[in-house]
């Protein structure tokens, strides 16, 4: 999973916000625009990790829950608290989601010209490099896509 599924995948957030707010509380207590905000902050916030790391920092690990996930690409629902500076706490407007949508477009080109070896540590997984974490951004995004999915029915 590369870059261009990112943006492809950032499209489909900018049909949900297109969509209006959408709510179902059989799914998710969040809706739809809470799930669209909580990728947003998420993309936008590990590419400046990633921006930010020394590849000195990385320092690989095994974890059977990154194993897992980074090759089934399945994130079970309801299992993990997403950390608090990536929990929206208010529902944004449709223009503040679309403002934060092309901020994160534009975070998503940098990554290609960060080293290899750029980092960043996930609170359940450890380290994962730039290739890793690119694609745990596209499983994250992915789960959240199926969850606003299964909101809109």
């Amino acid at each position: 999973m590369g870059i261009k599924k990112l943006d492809s995948q950032l499209q489909i957030l900018v049909q949900y916000i297109e969509a209006g707010d959408k709510k179902n509380t059989a799914v998710s207590q969040a809706g739809t625009y809470w799930h669209v905000e909580h990728c947003l902050k998420i993309l936008d916030g590990i590419v400046t990790v990633l921006e930010k790391s020394s590849p000195a920092d990385y320092k690989p690990k095994f974890s059977f829950l990154k194993f897992f996930i980074m090759n089934t690409g399945y994130i079970p629902r309801g299992k993990a608290r997403a950390p608090k500076e990536t929990v929206p706490e208010s529902v944004s407007s449709k223009s503040t989601l679309i403002a934060m949508q092309e901020q994160v477009r534009l975070q998503l080109l940098k990554i290609n010209a960060l080293p290899a070896n750029s980092c960043f540590k996930h609170p359940f997984f450890g380290w994962l490099n730039k290739k890793e974490t690119v694609k745990f951004m596209g499983i994250h995004t992915k789960h959240h896509l199926k969850i606003m999915s299964d909101i809109k029915g």
